[in-house]
């Protein structure tokens, strides 16, 4: 059985974006119960609006060092998100997390967000999958 990432991502995703302030992001976070959240902002030309990913930041990053009034931007990880496509494996994408050494994937399909994948997510498929 081929397990893709659509059949045990996270959704919805929530968003912000990179002038949110983290007081913002930990309420959200807090009452989503999520840790991660992507960094978006758009672009509009005069045919389209796109949406574009500028880093994710997740609770480590808004630890409780980091002062409420500090703007997303300047704690984000913007150098090492992690993007896969909504068909792809769930070996694939685990390689990925592991290669890369993240716990969070933005899961993406013809230019959105479609859902995230996370570390717990895999802790969830196992548990819910003979594996041996």
């Amino acid at each position: 059985m081929r397990i893709q990432v659509k059949d045990f991502m996270s959704t919805p995703v929530i968003t912000a974006m990179a002038e949110n302030n983290v007081l913002e992001i930990r309420e959200l976070m807090n009452e989503k119960g999520i840790h991660a959240i992507p960094i978006i902002s758009y672009s509009n030309d005069k045919l389209k609006v796109e949406m574009t990913i500028q880093g994710i930041v997740t609770a480590t990053d808004i630890s409780k060092e980091v002062s409420d009034e500090a703007i997303v931007k300047d704690v984000m990880t913007s150098s090492n998100v992690q993007v896969i496509h909504v068909d792809s494996t769930a070996q694939a994408t685990a390689k990925m997390m592991i290669r890369h050494n993240v716990h969070h994937i933005v899961v993406m399909d013809k230019g959105e967000i479609k859902g995230m994948v996370s570390s717990l997510d895999f802790v969830k498929l196992v548990a819910e999958h003979s594996i041996g």
